[in-house]
């Protein structure tokens, strides 16, 4: 049955094998229990984030935090302007969104195949992709930010 719930939201059959890679990694990363009462949500929420980003192997560096950005905004259940979703997300992932360039704020959204728009008013669950890949970013500043320290430390 859960194997037909996310073959449903991917919008195809999977095979035995590619099945129970997903079940491992559901079990790796999430502790995922097949009789758990949340376990049908789970797989329709990996099916749908599959299906929109095209990828789901939860083996990438930063997977986790990654996807805990894409479910606070999954389950917070509000609507949010395109403004007022940015200021949310670089409180989330505290970051400064003036430090964001304008071009990489279009590209999270365009990825997530969302038109970007300051005042429309979007759904917290269709911006949940957007967090998931607008961390990526902020994951990859933090890094350089910290490299940039460790080499003034070195040579001074």
């Amino acid at each position: 049955m859960l194997k037909r719930i996310y073959e449903s939201e991917i919008g195809k059959e999977v095979s035995d094998i590619t099945w129970r890679r997903v079940l491992s990694t559901l079990r790796q990363k999430f502790d995922f229990k097949v009789e758990a009462s949340n376990a049908e949500i789970l797989v329709k929420r990996i099916g749908e984030f599959k299906r929109k980003y095209g990828t789901f192997s939860g083996r990438s560096e930063g997977f986790n935090e990654r996807w805990k950005a894409f479910s606070h905004f999954y389950d917070i259940d509000k609507q949010f302007s395109g403004k007022g979703f940015l200021n949310a997300l670089a409180n989330y992932l505290q970051i400064d969104i003036k430090d964001v360039p304008r071009s990489t704020k279009y590209y999270w959204f365009n990825k997530a195949e969302i038109n970007y728009k300051a005042s429309k008013v979007y759904e917290s669950k269709d911006l949940a992709l957007v967090a998931f890949i607008a961390c990526k970013w902020a994951i990859n500043k933090r890094k350089e930010v910290e490299q940039i320290r460790t080499i003034t430390l070195i040579n001074h």
